[in-house]
């Protein structure tokens, strides 16, 4: 079981790989359509595979030196310097995000490349998305992420020792 949780790094970047190449898959449509987006397609499946994989690459890091258990993670308190790192990292990467999303025109770049946000509904083109809709979505997970952050700093979770 420990083995599983020490490498649950690599885990997280065959995730983020695997749906990394699937986008870039589903995008082959839209390239057809209009050949135009092939490098805005190419540019966010470099961004998704990089920036993505940011958090885990430090995590294994800290797995394979041994600085780090995977559950130092969720005691940032502690302050371990790659623990530190890997939050740091999650700000800066949500700071970019942010700032390409709302000041860089990134949720009308992405509206014009359809198949990273999809929206579902009753009879809804399941591929229109609306910068305005990609900027409320952006929102809400930030929210989300940055109660999670707070939580993992304030709450003191009883963590398996291994």
């Amino acid at each position: 079981m420990e083995t599983i949780f020490e490498n649950i790094w690599l885990f997280f970047i065959i995730v983020t790989s695997i749906t990394g190449i699937n986008f870039k898959m589903k995008s082959k449509k839209y390239i057809k359509e209009n050949p135009e987006l092939k490098s805005g397609y190419n540019k966010m499946f470099i961004g998704w595979m990089v920036f993505g994989n940011i958090p885990w690459t430090i995590v294994g890091i800290g797995s394979i030196s041994n600085y780090t258990k995977s559950f130092d993670y969720f005691n940032p308190k502690n302050l371990n310097p790659l623990v530190l790192i890997f939050y740091i990292s999650i700000i800066i990467i949500w700071a970019l995000s942010v700032y390409w999303i709302y000041f860089k025109n990134g949720a009308e770049f992405i509206e014009k490349h359809p198949g990273l946000f999809v929206k579902r509904g009753f009879g809804d083109n399941l591929d229109k998305i609306t910068a305005k809709q990609i900027k409320i979505i952006i929102g809400l997970g930030l929210l989300g992420g940055i109660i999670g952050m707070a939580m993992v700093w304030i709450i003191d979770f009883p963590l398996p020792v291994f």
